[in-house]
């Protein structure tokens, strides 16, 4: 076994002399095609942002702005459209591949683009609209013919709210809309809503973060293209504050227009409010900290930490007025205001031990407005500590009201006949001391076990639900009340007379502007406040599938809109694509029906892009020798006007051309653009591997020659397409002198492998 190993480890040892003998000095690697000129790293080029001009072309150099870029050779050039045009719209720009040498003139074209102006008649059977170029004349409408009315002019009305004469002029870069304006004025109706910011809001947000509930809304009647009017006094109280920045944002130049779909939007905000626990130092009595809370009026306290039980909270202005816990909410506290939005609670004192027993008992009116012994109940031990009287003030909330009260002596001991023709129950007013603790004895404790339970009944507030829609009617709902399940028709309303027959209830909102999430759940209840619910009536919806025929920027594959509506907002003005120009939308493949994207539309639809090609460019290439001689016979082409060309030299036999590659930028439609490659004559050089000629180099391709002493080992095309025969001495290529003996070395070990291997064969025979 260890013989076997050991003539397999000569074995290894002799075919690793042999390969290291065999292997070249160095190693090659694949050389670029040749050129005369070395190609740079980088280059410069330039971008040629151009507006189309009024005859459609984009050959008016007064209508150009030039930059220049720096690009990577070998990669694509980087145009954006970085210019801003108003009344343009600019186009997808075609990249080119950068090469070591020629023109380059990227052009970004910016598209004149058609506005829409909607007139408005005062009678939507008469309405119409009209299309122009930018920049293009308008041309006079024809007068309305209303009943009754003479027609004047038309009016339109700017971004400041400032109404103004139309007469047709120059198309201005934005769609218009303007009114008919009679002797008698048009009058049409406008709703006002008004908002109160949410209580579940935190403070401190910005006007765009806030979100509101609607309160009340209105219907006023004015002349049309008159300023909107709304009232910011009447409602506003000390926890109800008008929002001037935010009202006035959002209705800004707002007049009432004559189709009655005009809303304007009115908001209040939720004051900021503060809690403070003040705490004391009991040995001196005197204030020691602050701890401070903030929240705006209604938000919960539930972040609050509680009242330390340790602690007797006190009123700020009346050390014997205490409380045992903080109020729900960010709102009024009897007795602990220290002005409208501060509230105080002080711990100037410990607690005593609570030495009694007497506890309240809540009771919660049922959803359907009955008191069952099945009803919600919580219960809760009274803090008397030892005083020796002691009252208790029961509070109201948003939904639930203390109506009655009265003493048992046990938690299940409560009547479910809640009225006032009951004489055990007293009834409960706002802020009314009831009795917990008289001269040490506790009130209600009939049985003198020390134990007394004081009934409390709640009862749910009752708010108005009011429907905007065919009658407007409204309904008184309890808190709570499942609103689906009470309300008779709700899921299949009336649709009112101004809404087209073809329309479809889509649901009910609880804002008028009717967005997703606002839309009325399956689960919804009655809030603790008045509501108003919004009918949404809206026509079927269509598809319109868009076939762009190849266009290279984007396009919505298919378009959802209402029946009847267009889809003018959802199509990009002008589309692009690579060397042609966009000619319109069409209803057909074959383009015999134009298509406008305006037009109301009443079944599904299919779009077809049109495209036509673009003013074409003479270009040839030629190849010549740095005299001018013609080496090849040029090629012609024709390419689009203003496009650059990337074009690969043609391989001559003998010559190298200056650069391997060039770019044309075809900036002329009336002479040829030519591109020219200049080629120069390569030698032929036999040199060794140390750089001595072998013969003299010669003009052209020459073959390989044999030379006495020297070893052909490589031909090559240098970087400058010169031929390249090298050859090596027949010596070891060692790389230097100091490597010989290495080399002989591994000669050595290849012999003395070769005999043990003879040696070892003729013992084993």
């Amino acid at each position: 076994m260890k013989k076997k190993g050991f003539r397999l480890l000569l074995s290894f040892a002799l075919v690793c002399s042999m390969l290291a003998t065999a292997l070249p000095a160095a190693v090659y690697a694949a050389d670029p095609a040749p050129s005369i000129q070395t190609a740079p790293a980088t280059r410069t080029y330039k971008v040629r942002h151009v507006r189309q001009s009024l005859d459609g072309t984009y050959n008016d150099e007064s209508m150009a702005e030039y930059e220049t870029l720096t690009g990577n050779v070998g990669q694509k050039t980087e145009a954006t459209a970085n210019r801003s045009y108003e009344g343009f719209q600019a186009l997808v720009p075609e990249q080119v591949t950068i090469a070591p040498s020629g023109d380059i003139t990227v052009s970004l074209y910016y598209a004149r683009k058609e506005f829409t102006t909607y007139f408005k008649t005062g009678d939507p059977d008469q309405d119409f609209y009209e299309t122009f170029l930018y920049g293009t004349n308008q041309s006079t409408p024809a007068q309305p013919n209303i009943p009754g009315k003479i027609f004047q002019n038309w009016e339109y009305v700017d971004e400041s709210g400032v109404a103004h004469v139309w007469t047709p002029g120059v198309q201005p870069g934005k769609d218009m809309v303007v009114s008919a304006k009679y002797d008698v004025p048009f009058q049409a109706s406008y709703r006002v809503n008004y908002w109160y910011q949410k209580p579940t809001d935190e403070v401190d947000l910005a006007d765009d973060q806030k979100t509101y509930n609607l309160i009340d809304t209105e219907v006023k009647v004015q002349n049309v293209n008159t300023a909107v009017v709304y009232d910011t006094t009447a409602r506003e109280t000390k926890y109800m504050k008008y929002n001037s920045a935010k009202t006035a944002a959002d209705n800004n130049g707002k007049t009432v227009s004559g189709d009655g779909e005009t809303v304007v939007n009115v908001y209040y905000d939720r004051p900021v409010m503060t809690i403070t626990k003040v705490y004391y130092n009991m040995d001196t009595n005197a204030e020691d900290h602050r701890e401070s809370y903030r929240g705006i009026y209604g938000h919960s306290t539930k972040d609050v930490p509680v009242l330390d039980k340790k602690f007797r909270w006190t009123s700020p202005t009346d050390s014997q007025f205490s409380t045992e816990n903080i109020i729900s909410s960010f709102t009024e506290r009897y007795k602990f205001m220290v002005d409208d939005y501060h509230i105080e609670f002080h711990a100037r004192v410990l607690a005593p031990e609570t030495v009694r027993k007497i506890y309240a008992v809540y009771h919660y009116q049922n959803i359907d407005g009955t008191w069952t012994r099945d009803m919600r109940k919580e219960k809760s031990l009274l803090e008397t500590y030892s005083f020796s009287s002691f009252y208790y003030i029961f509070g109201n909330s948003d939904s639930y009201t203390n109506v009655f009260y009265y003493y048992t002596n046990s938690e299940d001991e409560f009547t479910t006949n809640v009225d006032a023709s009951n004489p055990d129950l007293k009834p409960y007013t706002p802020n009314l001391h009831v009795d917990l603790v008289r001269n040490n004895q506790i009130i209600g404790d009939y049985d003198g076990d020390g134990v007394a339970y004081l009934h409390l009944y709640k009862k749910r507030n009752e708010f108005t639900l009011r429907f905007a829609n065919a009658d407007n009617n409204s309904v008184r709902l309890l808190f709570g009340t499942p609103i689906d399940s009470e309300i008779s028709g709700i899921s299949n309303p009336i649709k009112p007379a101004n809404v087209p027959a073809h329309y479809v209830f889509a649901g009910w909102y609880t804002v008028s502007s009717m967005y997703d999430k606002t839309k009325l759940s399956d689960k919804a209840t009655m809030p603790s406040r008045d509501m108003v619910l919004y009918a949404k009536w809206e026509e079927p919806h269509i598809k319109v599938t868009v076939e762009g025929n190849g266009a290279t920027s984007a396009l919505p594959s298919v378009i959802d809109i209402p029946k009847m509506g267009s889809v003018h907002k959802d199509l990009p003005t002008i589309p692009s694509k690579d060397g042609y120009w966009f000619a319109g939308w069409f209803k057909d493949a074959a383009f015999t029906q134009p298509f406008d994207v305006n037009e109301s539309l009443a079944q599904d639809t299919t779009i077809y892009a049109k495209w036509v090609g673009r003013q074409q460019a003479n270009w040839e290439i030629r190849y010549v020798d740095e005299a001018g001689r013609v080496l090849a016979s040029s090629v012609t082409g024709t390419g689009n006007l203003y496009s650059v060309l990337f074009e690969n030299a043609l391989s001559i036999r003998d010559y190298a051309p200056d650069f391997a590659s060039k770019n044309l930028t075809l900036s002329s439609a009336n002479n040829t653009n030519v591109l020219t490659f200049v080629y120069s004559k390569i030698r032929t050089y036999w040199v060794t591997e140390d750089n001595h000629n072998l013969k003299d180099p010669e003009y052209g391709t020459k073959p390989a020659e044999k030379f006495e002493g020297y070893t052909l080992i490589r031909t090559y095309t240098a970087k400058n397409g010169d031929i390249i025969h090298l050859y090596r001495k027949n010596v070891p290529n060692t790389g230097d002198s100091a490597n010989i003996a290495q080399f002989e070395a591994m000669l050595a070990m290849s012999a003395l492998g070769l005999a043990a291997l003879a040696i070892a064969k003729r013992k084993h025979s």
